[in-house]
């Protein structure tokens, strides 16, 4: 019988001990060790910089046109099933998990070089010891935290020339859940470091494999010396195998240092430039093959050499033998079926670039029981200019099919002065249907419990609007805008519209259309707010206080043809806080008023509003009601609001079969509302998160009684 610190294995027969399997729990000084150690490990490297090659090839065993459905996907030769890449980047990496990369050299056999690089680098760069991999989509196993939802088996232990112990242990989720791995891992004993570990798992669409081989000795056995990556991506008939390796080579590595209590605190330094850059920048890198044959670590095999050579081959042959019009008359044909069921990008050359959604994709619908089916487009314009002044353009099509009602807008923004976020915004497209205000006079009375908007005879104003802001950032965090809104509403029918309306014995004079013309003051203020600046852009990061915000509108009679004169005033306040890993709370409270109105004016809050096309689960989930008919966002000049949303992965359903280990996320959702009429209304809501698609289901109360129950669907596939 042999001893590892206090625990005995069987078969001890060899300097190689291969015993029987031994689970390990928590109390084990074995894993326990090691997630201690972990948790040491996963910050203790604070800067490295280093050269990394990454070779990778694609194999397409199986393809049809619905293949073109994934806006990520790069496009395919006719007859080709295999290809070929190489990246050289420089990585600069700063604690936590900030990456700067600047590839220098890429070459490859795509039609588009760049095709599949930045899918597969959170692959690449994963560090072992943090809480989460991929980031924040995966319990790691070497959590302490989530340590419990994962089997540890201590296979063997291997005595190495060294004379220090390698524990090999395997790694088995407990739950059938997406976000737990499986595979296995090697420890030092000394240590307690992990060399080399391999996980599989899968991520949405994809199933993967990561192999990480860490350093061997001093700071390096601390970061991926070289890391194997297989991937294998299947949609509606379609599959596709990737493998990369990849090699690193570091040229620093600074460790993290013990704090010296006698040393001032220093203030606070919200700009992390430093430490932190675009993601992925490859804008700048070459595609020249003897500079990559150069920078190679590895030569290539002779069937990487023959992919390369037929690649060149066929770029020849095509240039040689494609006739310029037929070229011109397939290109064209060709970026119409693009458009019809591919999402695309249009490089303009100099005057920028156009990001286009497929025109049909079934993944762009959705549903909400106030709101019923809704289909989206959106077209994004985006050019920087050489001072990093940059504009952006977003017109948005909808359809509500409902309502029968077309929606859509057109917003452009121009930041003129990057540093300090300063920007002139136009908007200007169509918005709810709405009527006037003088309604609420006649139902103001009522002792209703609840009102039946089927019953009153609302006439109802379509919305055209125009509003004009320009942004500036007076302190880091404090955001001030000035603007214009102007309304114009229409009746839908004006040939039946009424002279006067006798719902109360009072007499109702109403026009056909309504303007209104109005300056906008709106202060925003985000303690603690972290940004960097790529060039002299900022762009605005994360803080761990709430966002502050004050909305202040003066409608002014006799400008431009308006009609009336009223004030709107509204406040909100919120924020989003991690409480651990992967669980998080989303809290808002929001109040808002018109007041001093004369005339006919129509109450059209900013914050509180129906989103006549809801764009996502994430954008509008957490702090809208989804219940509340749209009638009664128009029923009262005032209102006061909150909700609180807590997610986390694993929380009331089960993960133990195959049909519910799809589940990323569950929610919990509690929305409350104060109107003149509604005192309170209440949304109870309990919702699950896919990769496909998202679900929510929710109850409502109204003055104390129940009121109905209704649910939310949305497709995320692609969309996250």
């Amino acid at each position: 019988m042999c001893l590892i610190l206090g625990h005995p294995l069987p078969s001890c027969a060899s300097d190689n001990v291969r015993g029987g399997r031994r689970p390990l729990v928590f109390h084990d000084s074995i894993l326990g060790s090691v997630l201690t150690k972990a948790a040491e490990y996963s910050g203790l490297v604070r800067e490295y910089e280093s050269e990394v090659y990454v070779r990778g090839v694609y194999r397409v065993p199986k393809r049809n046109e619905l293949i073109r459905l994934v806006p990520s996907m790069f496009r395919f030769y006719k007859d080709v099933d295999e290809y070929l890449t190489e990246v050289v980047s420089e990585v600069h990496y700063t604690a936590p998990s900030l990456y700067d990369m600047k590839v220098r050299a890429l070459t490859g056999t795509f039609r588009r070089n760049r095709a599949g690089l930045r899918n597969s680098l959170e692959y690449l760069h994963m560090n072992v010891y943090s809480p989460t991999l991929l980031p924040d989509r995966l319990v790691s196993p070497l959590d302490s935290a989530g340590a419990h939802r994962y089997a540890y088996l201590l296979d063997s232990v291997v005595w190495a020339a060294d004379g220090v112990a390698r524990y090999h242990i395997s790694i088995m989720p407990r739950n059938n859940s997406l976000q737990l791995v499986s595979g296995s891992m090697v420890v030092r004993g000394d240590t307690w470091a992990v060399t080399g570990i391999r996980l599989k798992g899968q991520i949405e669409l994809t199933d993967f494999e990561v192999d990480i081989q860490m350093g061997e000795e001093g700071t390096e056995q601390f970061l991926p010396k070289r890391s194997e990556v297989s991937l294998t991506f299947r949609f509606l008939g379609n599959r596709i195998e990737a493998g990369y390796s990849a090699s690193f080579a570091y040229r620093q590595i600074r460790l993290r240092e013990a704090a010296d209590p006698h040393l001032p605190v220093q203030q606070q330094n919200y700009d992390l430039s430093s430490s932190y850059r675009l993601k992925c920048d490859d804008s700048e890198f070459v595609s020249d093959t003897a500079y990559m044959a150069a920078h190679r670590p590895l030569s290539l095999t002779a069937h990487e050499q023959q992919l390369y050579a037929a690649y060149y081959a066929r770029r020849q042959q095509r240039m040689d033998t494609v006739q310029a019009s037929r070229r011109k008359s397939l290109a064209l044909w060709g970026e119409v079926g693009d458009a019809l069921i591919s999402s695309y990008t249009i490089d303009l050359s100099e005057l920028g670039s156009v990001r286009c959604s497929p025109l049909i994709n079934p993944f762009l619908m959705s549903y909400s029981h106030s709101n019923g089916f809704s289909y989206r487009q959106e077209f994004k314009y985006n050019r920087i200019f050489p001072d990093d002044k940059w504009m952006r353009i977003v017109p948005k099509l909808g359809y509500n099919f409902t309502r029968n009602e077309f929606y859509w807008s057109i917003g452009g923004d121009y930041y003129y002065e990057p540093s300090h976020l300063g920007a002139l915004s136009v908007k200007v497209g169509n918005g709810n249907r709405i009527y006037t205000s003088r309604v609420l006079d006649e139902i103001k009375d009522w002792k209703d419990s609840l009102i039946n908007f089927n019953k009153l005879h609302l006439d109802y104003f379509k919305d055209m609007y125009v509003q004009v802001e320009n942004r500036y950032e007076l302190a880091n965090g404090l955001l001030f805008s000035a603007g214009l809104s102007m309304h114009w509403r229409k009746a839908v029918r004006p040939s039946e519209l009424p002279a006067s309306d006798t719902l109360s014995g009072k007499v109702i004079q109403l026009r056909p259309t309504y303007t209104s013309f109005a300056p906008r003051f709106r202060l925003s203020w985000t303690p603690g707010q972290y940004f960097y600046m790529n060039g002299r852009r900022k762009i605005p990061l994360y803080s761990r206080y709430p966002t502050f915000t004050v909305d202040y509108e003066r409608g002014i009679k006799g400008i431009f043809g308006s009609n009336g004169s009223y004030e709107r005033i509204e406040t909100d306040v919120q924020q989003r806080i991690r409480l651990t890993s992967l669980n998080s709370l989303f809290w808002r409270i929001g109040s808002g008023a018109f007041t001093n109105q004369h005339t006919v004016y129509f109450v059209d809050f900013a914050n509180f509003s129906r989103s006549n096309l809801p764009v996502g689960w994430n954008d509008d989930i957490g702090g809208v009601f989804h219940l509340l008919d749209g009638e009664w966002y128009n029923s009262s000049r005032w209102y006061a609001r909150g909700h609180i949303t807590y997610e986390a992965p694993f929380l009331l359903f089960p993960h133990k079969w195959k049909l519910t280990r799809s589940v990323d996320s569950e929610r919990i959702y509690l929305g409350v509302l104060h109107t003149t009429h509604l005192h309170p209304y209440i949304e109870l809501g309990y919702g699950i998160g896919t990769h496909v698609f998202d679900f929510g289901l929710f109850v409502s109360n109204a003055n104390g009684e129940f009121n109905q129950v209704g649910c939310k669907f949305t497709f995320e596939l692609f969309n996250r």
